[in-house]
């Protein structure tokens, strides 16, 4: 039996400036895996969600749209393994993200997501402290463009900022406040097969930093269900916060030696898939 992995790309709607990046981690991944014997194809997000094919055996996805979801949820419940699942991709929307992580138990500056129609319900901000600065979120999906992130420095900067999502179609916001410090982008694979850190800046990690970094990344990964992730936390001093968390980033700095650690946990999943038993060592 020949075993068919099937590679989606991600839509570019969901992929500002990084179609190619994107495209390039996956293909990558793909090359890793034929030479274990596997059958790859690769198809864009609309083709998948639409198209008529033989029911791959494993599903390398990433895309992000309803309709690819639901398709990935139906190979599921055919037997395929899905890295990452649909479930999964849908915890890194913006709605569930910031619930994800606090039920995780990981650390994460104060958020909470509220409506952006007026008249605006300030109840649900709280926890929020209105007088220092906070960054506004699109409350559904990624930043899909430049609007779609806002610093604002107080309650009146925000009612604008909700405003002006509103006007946009966007109905919910994500409020978080601002944590000041040193921004550190995280890749990760889990089952310990990937993971990396890397400052934006000129701070220098030490090993206890980046362990602390890497446990609560894999504890906030495991939670929201995902195999492939990536995201970004600030540093001041040894403490830290995860302030974003995304499924199957670009991996462009570190594209080489995560698309072997993302075709080892694949080949794993697979050989633990009863029909996968004669896949060879």
């Amino acid at each position: 039996m020949k075993i068919q992995v099937m590679g989606v790309y991600r839509e570019p709607e969901f992929s500002p400036g990084k179609v190619e990046a994107d495209t390039a981690i996956l293909d990558s991944v793909l090359d890793h895996l034929r030479p274990s014997g596997v059958q790859t194809t690769a198809l864009d997000a609309a083709k998948f969600a639409s198209g008529e094919f033989p029911a791959p055996h494993l599903v390398l996805a990433m895309c992000q749209g309803q309709r690819g979801l639901a398709r990935l949820a139906a190979a599921e419940e055919t037997g395929a393994v899905v890295i990452n699942t649909a479930l999964a991709i849908r915890n890194c929307y913006r709605d569930l993200l910031g619930a994800g992580l606090m039920r995780a138990g990981v650390p994460v500056p104060e958020g909470v997501l509220v409506r952006t129609a007026a008249p605006f319900d300030l109840k649900p901000l709280r926890t929020i402290d209105l007088s220092s600065p906070m960054y506004v979120k699109r409350g559904d999906l990624h930043a899909l463009g430049p609007h779609d992130v806002q610093r604002v420095e107080d309650l009146e900067q925000l009612e604008a900022a909700l405003m002006r999502f509103a006007r946009r179609g966007v109905q919910l916001a994500f409020v978080q406040q601002e944590v000041v410090g040193e921004v550190v982008k995280f890749y990760g694979v889990s089952g310990g097969e990937y993971f990396a850190a890397i400052p934006e800046g000129s701070l220098h990690l030490t090993d206890t930093q980046k362990r602390a970094l890497n446990q609560a990344t894999s504890v906030a990964a495991s939670a929201l269900g995902l195999e492939v992730w990536g995201g970004d936390a600030i540093f001041k001093g040894d403490t830290f916060s995860i302030i974003d968390f995304n499924d199957w980033p670009s991996f462009s700095r570190v594209r080489a030696d995560a698309a072997r650690a993302i075709s080892r946990r694949s080949l794993l999943h697979l050989r633990r898939h009863p029909a996968m038993r004669d896949l060879p060592a």
